[in-house]
């Protein structure tokens, strides 16, 4: 390594010795503006490369910071929903048959609730599938009641009657049904807490 250093400083010394007669040849009033150029030239890559990055990010830390504790706040209430969904409160038997009962109405007024046993059957009518999709999942969370048993048939709304051969309206009804006709008949049977 001393050999290395010995090559560089003597591939140096021709070089420095140029700057050096360079140097002396130049005016005083050069020599000092030339003396103020490196200083400036020192203090932006000072600036560059040390100050405006921290500063940049002392700048930034405030927005930075609150979109941290939106996150936080955020992952709080998804932890709190965890927590609440895996010890769900104990619901009785008669607050779950009331939530059925209460909220039956939202099937249709053709919905039926009997009792056997342990468990709730419910028979429907015509009712729609994203209803019965909807009042299912209420009905396994606010009454814990659990579909077990299902036995229901596709059944879609009575087609809108036929105006006439030219009338947009015939056409869209000769359409086959969309997913908001579909509606099922039959029965769900619930098992309760």
């Amino acid at each position: 390594m001393n050999t290395w250093h010995k090559q560089l400083q003597a591939a140096a010394a021709p070089l420095r010795t140029a700057l050096s007669a360079a140097w002396a040849q130049r005016s005083v009033r050069e020599r000092q503006l030339l003396s103020l150029v490196a200083v400036v030239l020192a203090l932006a890559a000072v600036w560059r490369i040390a100050l405006a990055p921290a500063l940049n990010t002392w700048h930034e830390a405030p927005a930075r910071q609150a979109a941290l504790d939106r996150q936080s706040a955020q992952m709080r209430q998804l932890q709190a929903q965890a927590q609440s969904l895996k010890k769900p409160s104990a619901v009785t038997r008669a607050d779950a048959l009331q939530w059925l009962e209460r909220n039956l109405a939202s099937l249709g007024t053709d919905a039926k609730l009997s009792l056997q046993g342990e468990r709730a059957s419910v028979s429907l009518q015509a009712t729609p599938a994203d209803g019965l999709a909807l009042w299912l999942q209420q009905a396994r969370e606010h009454a814990q009641a659990l579909p077990v048993q299902a036995q229901l048939r596709q059944t879609t709304s009575p087609a809108a009657p036929k105006l006439g051969p030219a009338s947009p309206a015939a056409k869209a009804s000769d359409a086959p049904a969309s997913s908001s006709a579909v509606r099922w008949s039959g029965t769900v049977v619930l098992s309760l807490p």
